[in-house]
């Protein structure tokens, strides 16, 4: 048994015991381990006599080095000095004193006789022994991983290469002082070795992942050390979150970890023995802080388990007889039965009792109001807790179960909106659904899933009926979409339904929104484009752009004036690209180099008289700041590719040829400010530009007034044409 896993269980006398009987052939590491776990427990002070033992056994083996990394372990986390580092001393000179760079390595360190107290001097020896070639090193501040290439003793330097091929030289003392030895099995020294190797153990191998984390730590690890551990090798954001969920899902039903907090604040301790599976997952369930924790941790198990698992009876007899509590909500009780009854088959036996007051309950005159026991499925926690619901109606309602259904979709919740839409359907009662569907498009904001479903049943074919016209349902529609839009973030159901509606109306040829404003009128389009610019999905904007176009070419010209006015700036694909790429050597190259600048000036000393760190702090500001400018811009940024020109008209996009009052003809391209200066053997003039701005709306025969840094200049358009963009 691993001595760090007994003392972070604080089992003291199997430790000692463990430990004597090891001690002819210790393994180091985790000795070591154990002996910084027990500091932190602060017990370092009974290990002492035991430490004294083991160098005792070592040193008469001549195994000096071996037993001079006992004792300086227990002495720099605590141990007696007095007790301790005279025998450090002794074993230290007998390991090294030999050896060509003692000398130098002696007056580095404090191992010369001069300090009597030897904890630090054994941190700075331990600093140098380990500043070998090939052995990894850390900085902790902006420079990374990096490994000694060499080590000069004469000149006192070693030469580091670091993560992004860079290498440097630094002072011995130096890099004694700013540097951290990495073990081999290090995830950052892993990492630097085979970054992609890594990767792939880290998603395959969660669990060794988590082992090895925990084995380092002496036996426990938390939430924040974990996904700090996973950052550092490039495991961030949306990926940390997924590998997260699967490896407490594993670390949960491991014999070899009990894992205890939420998913946000864990902790995990790998245990010395294997536990007893099944009273393992009781006692998981059992220490849940309420129903809906214990319901979700039965969910994981059950995705992680097999069906014939035989635990599963278990985990469902301990989500029953937490579900009985009558202090949990009724909600989360609810969640719990229907999960039940999924599983096994039968609808367990409080559900009729404590649903009947419910099912009793009258219909509210209010059409708005929803009947209380839709209210109450409402609010059930999931999406996959209310379609369980929906097939728990025709048990509760009989053969009332339609008509009921009928009476209260608009009050579905998102969950139940499919299996009840399929349901009717296949009942038949497309004339119940359809009058639903003209409900619902005089408010499309109360039911978006429900009214989705129906548009995608009925818009397939032209519907018969008292509905709305076909503008007035599409101007519902883009009433939705744009509510939608403005809301889904942060709900994954809304999301959802906001998919599904830009797909329904702006996929497929004809789509949906073409079909049904083909006939509208001006007014109706105005409408339906008014709904756009208070913000849509891009596909749903672009197709109803492209039905105003259809109607009238210069539609949008007339309606709200030429389309370079306004924030947006326009631009080509290759000034696009041009600006994109701008960022990236931000982001990638130049804001990276500053960092390392900035570690490298922090190496020097004495930050109040540093030259070289204000200007690399000054060059942080400015390239952080600029990438920020180029980032905003980027976002107001759109195509011009994507812009119909109006025809005979001075337009960014397009090729301008005008006479100046002197009989000069000259030519130039109108385009965005990241354009470059030459396109197609023209000059290029940005659209902002004072140039530009003097012939932007002009027409070929045109006397224009260019107001120019130099002063007005009179000119005379000869020619206007579109440029080739694509």
């Amino acid at each position: 048994m691993q001595l760090s896993l007994l003392v972070q269980q604080e089992k003291w006398q199997e430790f000692d015991e463990a430990w004597r009987e090891s001690m002819a052939a210790p393994e180091l590491a985790d000795l070591l381990a154990a002996l910084s776990l027990a500091a932190s427990k602060k017990r370092i002070g009974r290990c002492v006599p035991l430490v004294r033992e083991q160098a005792e056994l070592l040193e008469s083996g001549g195994e000096f080095e071996t037993a001079a990394q006992v004792v300086g372990r227990a002495l720099v986390h605590g141990g007696s000095p007095v007790e301790l580092s005279e025998i450090l001393g002794r074993l230290v000179h007998s390991a090294y004193g030999e050896q060509d760079w003692w000398g130098l390595c002696s007056s580095l360190t404090g191992f010369d006789g001069t300090v009597a107290d030897l904890r630090g001097p054994w941190k700075m020896l331990s600093r140098f022994l380990a500043f070998q070639p090939e052995t990894l090193l850390v900085h902790p501040g902006g420079w990374g991983v990096g490994e000694v290439l060499s080590r000069d003793d004469d000149a006192q330097e070693i030469q580091v290469r670091f993560h992004n091929g860079r290498k440097d030289r630094f002072p011995l003392r130096t890099a004694i002082e700013i540097f951290d030895p990495l073990e081999e099995r290090d995830l950052k020294a892993r990492h630097f070795r085979d970054p992609e190797g890594l990767r792939k153990e880290v998603k395959a191998e969660p669990l060794e992942v988590l082992r090895t984390l925990a084995t380092q730590a002496g036996g426990q690890i938390t939430t924040n050390t974990i996904k700090t551990a996973l950052m550092q090798v490039g495991i961030e954001g949306s990926a940390w979150s997924a590998w997260w969920r699967k490896a407490r899902k594993l670390a949960e039903n491991s014999e070899w970890f009990e894992v205890s907090g939420s998913a946000a604040k864990a902790v995990l301790r790998l245990l010395a023995t294997p536990k007893d599976p099944a009273e393992a997952l009781r006692r998981s369930l059992s220490l849940s802080t309420n129903l809906a924790e214990a319901h979700q941790r039965v969910r994981d198990f059950m995705a992680a388990a097999a069906k014939d698992d035989a635990l599963l009876p278990i985990a469902l007899e301990e989500l029953a007889r937490a579900a009985e509590r009558e202090s949990e909500p009724l909600q989360e009780r609810l969640a719990a039965w229907l999960l039940l009854r999924d599983v096994q088959g039968t609808t367990p036996e409080p559900v009729a009792e404590v649903l009947a007051p419910y099912v009793a309950a009258e219909t509210p005159e209010d059409p708005s109001e929803p009947h209380p026991l839709w209210q109450l499925f409402q609010h059930l926690p999931s999406s996959k807790d209310q379609e369980r619901a929906a097939s728990l109606l025709e048990e509760l309602y009989g053969e009332a179960c339609l008509d009921h259904c009928v009476a209260n979709l608009q009050h579905a919740a998102p969950g139940m909106v499919r299996p009840l839409y399929e349901r009717l359907v296949k009942a038949k009662r497309e004339d119940d659904l359809l009058a639903t569907y003209g409900n619902l498009l005089a408010r499309p904001l109360r039911a978006p899933a429900l009214l989705v479903h129906l548009a995608a049943h009925f818009e397939k074919k032209s519907p018969e009926g008292d509905l709305p016209t076909p503008a007035q349902r599409a101007q519902a529609l883009l009433t939705l979409a744009g509510h939608l839009y403005e809301t889904r973030r942060g709900n994954p159901h809304l999301t959802r339904v906001c998919s599904r509606l830009t797909d329904l109306l702006s996929k497929g040829s004809p789509t949906l929104l073409s079909r049904l404003l083909g006939d509208a009128d001006a007014s109706a389009l105005r409408g339906a484009s008014l709904i756009c610019t208070r913000g849509v999905d891009s596909d749903v904007d672009r197709a109803v752009t492209d039905v105003a176009l259809a109607f009238d070419r210069h539609f949008f010209a007339g309606q709200t004036g030429p389309f370079w006015d306004g924030a947006t700036i326009w631009t080509t694909k290759q000034g696009m690209e041009r600006r994109s790429a701008e960022l990236k050597e931000l982001r990638d190259v130049k804001i990276p180099a500053n960092q390392e600048a900035i570690g490298k000036a922090a190496s020097y000393g004495d930050l109040s008289e540093n030259s070289e760190w204000e200007a690399a702090i000054e060059e942080q500001r400015n390239l952080t700041q600029r990438a920020m400018e180029i980032e905003n811009e980027l976002r107001e940024a759109d195509l011009l590719e994507n812009v119909a020109l109006p025809d005979g008209v001075a337009a960014p996009g397009t090729r301008v040829r005008y006479r100046e009052s002197d009989g000069r003809e000259r030519e130039v391209a109108i385009l965005g400010p990241w354009d470059g200066e030459q396109w197609a053997g023209l000059q290029v003039v940005s659209y902002r530009a004072p140039l530009a701005a003097g012939l932007l709306g002009a027409k070929v025969g045109r006397q224009v007034t260019l107001h120019l840094p130099t002063g007005d200049a009179e000119v005379e358009v000869l020619d206007i044409s579109p440029l080739e963009l694509e």
